[in-house]
């Protein structure tokens, strides 16, 4: 199924008189920090959380082959101009493997790891374990509570039979009270395969165990659910994931392996939903297979998501990883490629990663065209979100009020015009914000208002008294 529309109740939408016309935000790169160097081993599939003085880097360490892989961490300023901690959070173990995959989410002082290890048994068979991690965010980054057994136990893809479990990139969810970790069932990537997920329920203190239930999302999507990323907004739970369009062509052995967009799925907190009403397609690209949805945030005006784009088909193929950014009624605002890389023999190795804080928002990056060559690297952006407010100056009767000044302050900048003949006037460029809007000319009066500028034009009127 493709659904087409979303009815979104409960969604704060910013405050403001806004005018039917909108400014389109710009989405500005300011630079790409790697986060290791080849003598480190080569790294991979960075995670990362942001606060305001430091950036936390969470990454696949030591990945060349013939080296113990490790899971660790990188403290920058908040800048990325310098690392100030660097730290092993997970080691290859005799009894558990080495580790593969790892998903993060922060809420205040805390992140939430839930990761994944693979123990070969033999060149094409292993074990796969599913663990989970709560850590302090500052520069000694204590583990306070994790999970001393692994909480499930499975096998990789290839070795798993309809209706087994997937326990790589688990996708982490926080919760009002509790905090949760979403893994994928496995069925046919058809668009008759059912789209199942696993969501097991933790205590936020300590990591202990609540409940594990089944989400069958097949009234939403077709295909095997695939990596997705979830959202706790207001009183709904956000579901970003790949649903199937066409059969052309599918390859059962790879997530990439049929034609695919993206839907969104609102749930209740009890995590059921409306198929009619709470599912929409938010990405469609042509002829491609949109897959591994691996980042869904929002800052209360926009909506931010991240996935992995396959073109073509091996071996001459492309795999690109893109930003887009929706409004908060999930229409399409703006989209960045990120990066790309051939999709074939020594390529395709894209596993994008997601952070937002106040106006950057960070991309995790592997560098390399497969894993074990290249290195973890973190793309920086700012979004330009500045806005337009204007209006009409008025006397108390009503009447126009022409060569009136006007002046807009906050934040240590201020903006100046003088009202039209018909007592028009517009400021143009304004930073997202609160500012103190004043208006004033001799003999007639004076008017100061408190407005907020949002994206877009927001009108207010001017009456002097």
């Amino acid at each position: 199924m493709r659904p087409e529309s979303l009815a979104i109740a409960g969604v704060a939408i910013a405050a403001g008189c806004l005018a039917a016309e909108t400014a389109s935000p710009t989405l500005d790169r300011v630079k790409v920090v790697a986060v290791t160097g080849g003598e480190e081993g080569c790294s991979a599939r960075p995670e990362i959380a942001a606060t305001a003085s430091r950036v936390f880097v969470l990454y696949l360490g030591h990945v060349t082959t013939g080296t113990a892989r490790t899971f660790d961490l990188k403290i920058f300023d908040a800048g990325l101009d310098a690392v100030l901690v660097t730290k092993t959070l997970v080691s290859t173990s005799a009894e558990y493997g080495g580790p593969t995959d790892i998903r993060i989410a922060s809420e205040g002082q805390s992140l939430y790891a839930f990761y994944e290890t693979n123990k070969p048994r033999s060149p094409s068979t292993g074990v796969t374990y599913l663990w989970g991690a709560k850590y302090t965010m500052d520069d000694d980054f204590p583990r306070v509570a994790y999970t001393s057994t692994p909480i499930a136990t499975s096998r990789p893809l290839a070795e798993l039979e309809d209706g087994d479990e997937l326990l790589d990139d688990p996708a982490p969810l926080i919760g009002p009270s509790s905090v949760f970790v979403i893994t994928r069932l496995k069925y046919s990537l058809s668009t008759s395969g059912r789209t199942a997920y696993r969501v097991r329920e933790f205590s936020k203190n300590d990591l202990s165990g609540i409940r594990t239930y089944d989400v069958d999302l097949s009234d939403a999507a077709d295909g095997r659910a695939r990596v997705a990323s979830l959202l706790f907004d207001g009183e709904s739970i956000f579901i970003a994931l790949a649903t199937t369009v066409s059969n052309q062509g599918t390859m059962e052995e790879t997530d990439d392996g049929a034609p695919s967009d993206i839907v969104l799925v609102r749930m209740r907190p009890d995590w059921t939903y409306d198929p009619h009403h709470d599912v929409m397609t938010i990405s469609a690209e042509p002829d491609d297979r949109e897959n591994y949805v691996a980042g869904l945030e929002t800052d209360g005006q926009h909506f931010y998501i991240t996935y992995k784009q396959a073109v073509g088909i091996p071996p001459s193929g492309e795999q690109r990883a893109w930003i887009k950014v929706l409004d908060l009624n999930f229409n399409p605002v703006l989209s960045e490629v990120v990066r790309s890389t051939v999709w074939g023999p020594g390529g395709g190795e894209l596993r994008p990663s997601l952070e937002v804080f106040q106006n950057r928002i960070f991309s995790g990056q592997s560098t390399g065209e497969a894993l074990g060559s290249g290195d973890a690297a973190v793309w920086v952006y700012e979004l330009q979100d500045n806005g337009r407010i204007y209006g009409t100056v008025t006397e108390k009767r009503g009447r126009h009020v022409a060569r009136a000044r006007v002046k807009l302050s906050g934040g240590g900048s201020s903006w100046k015009t003088r009202s039209s003949s018909t007592g028009q006037y517009s400021l143009e460029d304004i930073p997202s914000g609160s500012y103190t809007l004043g208006a004033r000319k001799r003999g007639v009066g004076q008017a100061r208002n408190r407005v907020v500028v949002t994206t877009g034009s927001t009108r207010v009127d001017l009456k002097l008294r």
